[in-house]
């Protein structure tokens, strides 16, 4: 009969659970890296397409030609001539390419800043009932919510993301507030301040075609870049200043968290 030796666990096998800074630093990683990615397609998708336009610099073809595109119930066609795809080109390496990534990339900043104040609510979470002035706080619960919720950290949650659903509508100035009270966030730097102003020139791109208007003026106060009715300007410049903010807002994040939330030794 063999004797059965007892194995004893290899270290660094021993699970433990992540501490807040530590899940914050893994979130900042992800989101650098993501954004790093945004910037390396786009160098990358502007040789291609400063190739394909090329193939189209020259033609004097005036037919059109069929292109798939999608369409309900069946196959759909739309039809372009050359100088017409020339037109398509142009304006991507120009302005489109970017203003599309620079709204994927703030929604991407505005999930990791959420995603951290969300960890610092729920585990500490009575910085709910903080009151944050421009910030909806709600003092009644809503009883659908505690008769459907399975237990208290249940309940916690839903208020805590009732808390944070309240937070993306708040005005500039409150919403830093708030970083600043629940997280301990040095919004203070002047980062954010440009952040603001992207945000507010993201909202543009998707809901005024790019125009200036009074609630973007409002938005991004001295950093607005342009007076109402002016077309913001997009360019490469432009989109690196966005990429290299939001890195160093997220590095703030990062920091601060790190600086708070680390338990003493």
């Amino acid at each position: 009969m063999k004797a059965t030796t007892k194995r004893t666990p290899r270290a660094g096998k021993v699970s433990r659970r992540s501490t807040l800074p530590e899940q914050a630093y893994r979130m900042h990683v992800a989101l650098v890296r993501r954004v790093n990615d945004t910037h390396i397609f786009v160098q990358q998708a502007l040789r291609l397409l400063l190739d394909a336009r090329k193939r189209y610099a020259a033609s004097d073809d005036s037919d059109d030609k069929p292109y798939a595109v999608p369409s309900h119930g069946k196959s759909g066609v739309a039809k372009r001539r050359d100088d017409e795809l020339r037109e398509i080109y142009d304006r991507y390496i120009a302005t489109d390419l970017y203003n599309n990534l620079l709204v994927a990339i703030v929604s991407q900043c505005e999930s990791f800043l959420f995603d951290v104040l969300r960890l610092v609510l729920r585990a500490y979470p009575k910085k709910i009932t903080m009151n944050i002035q421009g910030v909806e706080l709600k003092k009644v619960v809503d009883i659908d919510m505690v008769l459907n919720a399975t237990d208290i950290e249940n309940v916690r949650c839903a208020l805590i993301e009732q808390r944070l659903h309240s937070v993306s509508y708040a005005k500039p100035a409150d919403y830093l507030q708030f970083l600043n009270a629940i997280a301990h966030i040095t919004t203070d730097d002047d980062a954010f301040a440009q952040y603001i102003e992207i945000k507010a020139t993201r909202d543009i791109i998707i809901h005024n075609a790019g125009i200036a208007n009074p609630t973007y003026l409002a938005k991004a106060g001295p950093k607005a870049r342009v007076a109402a009715e002016e077309r913001l300007p997009m360019n490469a410049e432009y989109f690196d200043h966005c990429v290299a903010t939001i890195k160093r807002v997220a590095g703030i994040v990062k920091r601060d968290v790190e600086e708070h939330f680390t338990p003493a030794a």
